[in-house]
């Protein structure tokens, strides 16, 4: 039997919000983004957001390649982060080590360079490091020492931890999820149901045609996470549909980016609405609701 996953997150917040937020503004404008977006979309790269309901949804894969991309390129030398017995002479340690280290990942660094004291013993004085030594031999170091670490199982569990902690932070966001699912659904659109290959035939049978996926009603885990999201309201008029209030409410799981728009069957999809307001939005693409109540 397959073991239940972790309901409880551990969030140390590394750089959390700032990822967020390169996320957001992306996803705010992707064609302005388009070249540093080709690894995610390019050379059958939306095949990978296509199956049903993942739980690795596609807000998963794009923070995992957005925070991926700003931890690698940071190729430009260590910082400054208080880490050893000296707190004076702090070591210059890459970003992606001093989040492994506060993710408990590893318990020291696996690349740095310390800072050399001057004689004197007097920081910022004449003699003193501040800087690295060659910046050009560290650069190359950084970047060979990034290109051999994404391989390792503490980059993957590294990502894992940085993808679910920036994922809490904007699930509750409804427009970045739906400008994401809009964005990924001008690729599906362009899918013909009949052009893949041998090794990819399955992918042909989630197609009801070109560009249309087919509908498949969401399981019991995504649309509790959507329902708890959502409050138990409709998102567009506020009408309660956790059937305390009244039991002849019904709730629907209206796909932001419809089916027949190119849209995903991914739990970053959906909101809640009350019957008539699904009925009204039908097919159309729409902007959600930016209305959150209070929590208290």
């Amino acid at each position: 039997m397959r073991a239940k996953k972790n309901e409880w997150l551990t969030h140390e917040y590394f750089r959390t919000y700032r990822i967020a937020n390169a996320v957001d503004t992306i996803m705010r404008d992707p064609f302005s983004h388009l070249r540093h977006l080709e690894g995610l979309t390019v050379n059958d790269g939306i095949y990978d957001f296509l199956p049903h309901w993942q739980k690795d949804s596609a807000l998963h894969k794009f923070i995992r390649f957005v925070a991926d991309e700003i931890l690698m390129n940071d190729t430009d030398g260590p910082t400054r982060v208080p880490f050893g017995p000296d707190p004076i002479y702090p070591d210059w340690i890459l970003p992606v080590d001093a989040a492994m280290l506060q993710y408990g990942i590893i318990d020291e660094p696996l690349f740095f360079i310390p800072d050399e004291p001057d004689p004197e013993g007097i920081p910022g004085s004449e003699g003193s490091s501040s800087e690295p030594k060659d910046p050009h031999c560290v650069v190359n170091a950084c970047y060979d020492y990034l290109l051999n670490l994404r391989w390792t199982q503490a980059y993957e569990d590294l990502m894992s931890r940085v993808t679910d902690e920036v994922f809490y932070v904007m699930f509750l966001n409804r427009r970045a999820l739906a400008n994401l699912n809009q964005f990924l659904s001008g690729y599906v659109e362009e899918v013909a149901s009949d052009g893949f290959d041998a090794d990819e035939a399955s992918l042909s049978d989630l197609f009801v045609r070109d560009g249309e996926l087919k509908r498949v009603r969401p399981p019991m885990w995504a649309r509790r996470a959507v329902f708890y999201r959502d409050r138990g309201r409709c998102t567009a008029c506020g009408t309660d549909l956790s059937g305390l209030i009244d039991t002849l409410n019904v709730g629907n799981y209206d796909h932001m980016v419809p089916l027949a728009r190119g849209g995903l069957n991914d739990v970053t999809n959906l909101q809640l609405l009350c019957e008539n307001c699904n009925s009204r939005k039908s097919d159309k693409v729409e902007d959600p609701s930016n209305r959150y109540r209070r929590w208290y």
